[in-house]
């Protein structure tokens, strides 16, 4: 093979690794935006799903075009750009079939988490308003309190939108099978208790005459480690 055709094939092979290497760290940062930031008025998976599919299709083109004019550089830079996301929907595709680890969940913020008596079951997932739009038309995120019995009837779902997505809330039982609930954006303490054949929520000690309820304190793993003064801790979930 001649010293050109070896220099050529280098040259591709450079400008494959480049391209591939700059659409990588352009899903990470696109990853990391979403994760933190973004996810709040646009659904993560949609941002990624549509940058995904730009991306082959834009460099899909480049590569056609390429071919056709014999463009050897442009056709290393197009199959570069194709590779991520190309691996990318593959993942997505094998993802079913794969091993899962288990996920790591703070002690206050399991979910399912049984009550004592085993009668309920407390999920807190973040759900997307139907009332209350983001800036491009998505609903924004809130944290609902929901309560199930053991074979997964819902049996109550906080439809208050009083907890932001964007920060933390904090969950327990008690003795009692009333779930205490921690907001991180004001330190507010609410409790969520059955009476009269009806759950609902009072917030703890909110120090309005004939509101709240005044009773012994939230059980203290209700709080997170930074309000304790203690280490996080983590549990595994399968």
């Amino acid at each position: 093979m001649a010293a050109g055709d070896w220099g050529r094939r280098v040259l591709y092979g450079l400008l494959f690794m480049l391209t591939g290497v700059m659409m990588f760290l352009a899903f990470g940062v696109l990853l990391l935006f979403t994760s933190y930031m973004f996810w709040v008025i646009v659904p993560t998976g949609l941002v990624l799903n549509t940058f995904t599919f730009l991306s082959l299709v834009l460099f899909g083109i480049l590569l056609v075009f390429a071919r056709r004019k014999r463009r050897g550089c442009l056709a290393a830079i197009s199959l570069g750009g194709m590779s991520v996301p190309g691996l990318f929907v593959v993942l997505m595709l094998l993802h079913p079939f794969l091993p899962h680890r288990p996920r790591e969940q703070k002690a206050n913020q399991r979910e399912p988490l049984p009550s004592p008596s085993g009668r309920y079951v407390l999920t807190v997932p973040i759900e997307r308003s139907s009332s209350h739009k983001g800036p491009l038309g998505y609903g924004m995120p809130f944290w609902h309190v929901t309560i199930s019995d053991s074979n997964e009837t819902v049996l109550y779902r906080d439809p208050n939108e009083d907890f932001h997505g964007i920060h933390n809330v904090y969950w327990v039982w008690d003795d009692q099978d009333r779930v205490w609930l921690y907001n991180s954006d004001d330190g507010a303490e609410y409790f969520y208790e059955r009476t009269d054949s009806a759950w609902r929520r009072s917030r703890w000690r909110d120090g309005k005459p004939g509101q709240g309820v005044q009773r012994a304190a939230p059980p203290n793993a209700l709080y997170p480690p930074y309000v304790r003064g203690e280490p996080a801790g983590v549990v595994r979930v399968p």
